[in-house]
């Protein structure tokens, strides 16, 4: 097992101990902040939903882009980056495996800011393919393993930027499981903003969310150790939904279950008939990227991303028929994963709001509508992702 001493550091930043206390933020060095065009960036798991739309948008600004995938001849994967105009010049493709030391040493040396989405766990979401992934993993995909390469992979993308004499920021893509509290605590207080916690008791000590968190407390407390050299900052997005780049993005994550709704294929109910808790892409990679820009955040903060819209998934197709009449969508869920029945859409979901109020007011941050992010998220599945709607 990696019962190693970073494992063990990440062991104790999951310990219920306050925020303020393992952030360990400095003020905003001007060294660190991302210039608004001209620079090189790097962006990690770049041929995936949120590491696309970093690219598209950091190619706007006129930045170079290095763009980190696991592959650069898969084509299925990669193929929407290569097809990029920039590509060859001020788009670069790279190979790196995040799990293998020194694997970014390289790509970061002349890079000013490190755009992290990668991660470890992604390999096994909804609509990956768990066979290949486990055996490119190299054994069985268990939590606790999953875990412990995703704390160690952290360590080694720590020190290849303590390696580099050039980085000067690490945008971290976290999630909002990192965020969320249990159930009884949500109950008790229905408001969720950056002050929650997940609970390890609750969710387990190798679940997604504590590594999530555990990865924050990481990164902020190395950045607070690096003598100012660089700085760690947090974005945690809520369920990704919105335009689709490339067709394999189609099958995968909360955009691959709304493409399952368009089939007239029930979704499955989320644990507790939660409802989701929505955001687009483009606005997670514009918040990133703004974060990246902003002279006043300081390290180790993090900042929910989410436009405070939540939607039931039996309720997405009754939407999506209002906007596309002829499409005959599917209007009710399936059991949750690993259980028989559908669970009452309990009631307390009713009271519980998502406040970005912190990311509006830190970079002047505005979300796209629900209408205009469902719209944009089904018609890129059908004309990228390759998706056929089931029609009346």
């Amino acid at each position: 097992r990696l019962q190693d001493p970073v494992v063990q550091f990440f062991k104790l930043c999951a310990l219920p101990v306050s925020q303020q206390t393992l952030a360990t933020a400095m003020s905003p060095d001007p060294v660190h902040v991302l210039p608004r065009e001209g620079s090189i960036v790097v962006v990690t798991g770049a041929a995936g939903y949120i590491g696309g739309w970093l690219v598209v948008k950091l190619l706007e600004r006129g930045h170079t882009v290095r763009a980190s995938v696991r592959d650069v001849n898969n084509d299925s994967k990669v193929g929407f980056l290569k097809a990029m105009p920039e590509i060859g010049g001020r788009l670069s493709l790279h190979a790196a495996d995040m799990t293998v030391e020194g694997a970014y040493d390289k790509m970061f040396e002349g890079a000013h800011t490190v755009f992290h989405p990668a991660e470890v766990f992604m390999s096994f979401m909804f609509g990956r393919a768990g066979d290949a992934a486990e055996k490119d993993f190299g054994g069985e995909a268990t939590a606790q393993a999953l875990n412990e390469h995703a704390l160690r992979s952290s360590r080694f993308l720590v020190d290849s930027i303590n390696r580099t004499s050039t980085v000067r920021r690490l945008i971290y893509t976290s999630s909002i499981a990192a965020i969320l509290p249990n159930f009884r605590d949500l109950i008790a207080r229905p408001s969720v903003d950056e002050t929650r916690e997940p609970g390890a008791i609750k969710v387990g000590e190798h679940s997604y969310a504590i590594t999530k968190r555990s990865t924050e407390h990481f990164f902020a407390y190395q950045a607070s150790i690096s003598g100012g050299r660089w700085s760690a900052i947090v974005a945690n997005p809520s369920d990704v939904i919105g335009p689709v780049l490339a067709q394999h993005q189609a099958a995968e994550s909360w955009q691959g279950k709304l493409a399952a709704i368009l089939r007239g294929v029930p979704a499955e109910q989320e644990l507790t008939g939660r409802p989701w808790l929505l955001v687009d892409a483009r606005d997670v990679a514009e918040a990133e990227i703004r974060l990246a820009e902003s002279p006043d955040v300081e390290s180790g903060q993090r900042f929910m991303l989410t436009s405070g819209d939540t939607v039931f998934p039996e309720d997405l197709g009754p939407r999506i028929m209002e906007l596309y009449p002829s499409y005959q969508c599917a209007t009710t869920v399936a059991p949750p994963a690993q259980t028989k029945e559908v669970v009452r859409r309990e009631p307390f979901w009713i009271r519980v709001h998502l406040r970005n109020d912190k990311v509006v007011n830190a970079i002047g941050m505005s979300f796209h509508s629900f209408d205009d992010t469902l719209r944009a998220t089904v018609e890129s599945l059908t004309t990228v992702g390759g998706i056929t709607p089931n029609l009346k």
